[in-house]
């Protein structure tokens, strides 16, 4: 399936303000190193520390989740134009299933099977789902997808594969819809702490589609994270005559033209 492109506004507008590279950031992990890049015929250096982009850093979390909010909207979006109908669907765990860690292995036994049926029934079937676990312990997948299926189907396939009878299935009709259904969920796993290492809180097909990427004209290199050697790679450009660009507090670079 060839995609419509969406407008360069909207591609350049969404992505660029949730794209946050900026040294004044509110993440909280220590030790992040700076990095640097050089734009040679202005003579100009660039020095950033860019956020961990962690789901354990509550600031980058909210990042994260934001960016999804647009990649949700943006492929619901592109999905819809190019004649796709897309669904909302909750799954749940098995009613014994009473922990995140029993929940995801559930899951990841009973994924497999569902969404192999689910591509039989729905060719180029796209999806994006967000795990949740609730206040009362049980395990839920909130699931956006292209393949057209009733909630009877999903009531009879995911309990056949291992997961809980309860499940839902109703119809979205806007990206926007596809961006508040992520939001929801994953404001909420956010709260929840002691996910797994390494667990993705937000999965998707590989042909849901993505903007394009905002590349950078700079090459970046690592300074390291320690502030001594930063400051000394700032005085020693700012030395040779160097305009120095960074929004670190930590840096006055008015006096570095120093003996």
């Amino acid at each position: 399936m060839t995609l419509k492109s969406v407008s360069d506004s909207r591609q350049a507008g969404g992505l660029n303000a949730l794209k946050n590279n900026s040294t004044l950031s509110g993440c909280e992990t220590p030790h992040r190193p700076y990095m640097k890049a050089t734009d040679n015929e202005r003579k100009t250096v660039y020095y950033i520390r860019p956020d961990c982009k962690s789901w354990s850093c509550p600031y980058c979390a909210r990042n994260r989740a934001n960016l999804w909010r647009f990649y949700a909207s943006y492929g619901g979006d592109l999905l819809l134009a190019n004649g796709s109908k897309l669904m909302f669907v909750t799954l749940t765990s098995h009613e014994l299933v009473r922990s995140l860690t029993a929940g995801l292995a559930v899951w990841r036994s009973a994924w497999p099977k569902i969404s192999a049926k689910m591509r039989r029934r729905s060719n180029g079937m796209q999806y994006l789902y967000v795990p949740e676990l609730t206040r009362a312990g049980s395990f839920h997948v909130h699931l956006i997808t292209s393949c057209e299926l009733k909630t009877r189907w999903y009531k009879d396939n995911a309990r056949a594969a291992g997961l809980g009878h309860q499940a839902k299935a109703v119809a979205i009709a806007s990206g926007v819809e596809c961006g508040g259904y992520c939001t929801k969920y994953l404001t909420k796993a956010i709260a929840l702490q002691g996910w797994p290492k390494h667990t993705r809180r937000v999965n998707k097909s590989q042909g849901w589609p993505r903007p394009p990427k905002v590349e950078t004209p700079y090459n970046w290199s690592c300074v390291g994270s320690d502030i001594l050697s930063v400051k000394a790679s700032v005085r020693a450009y700012a030395r040779h005559g160097w305009q120095v660009v960074t929004k670190l507090e930590l840096f006055d670079t008015s006096p570095l033209l120093v003996t």
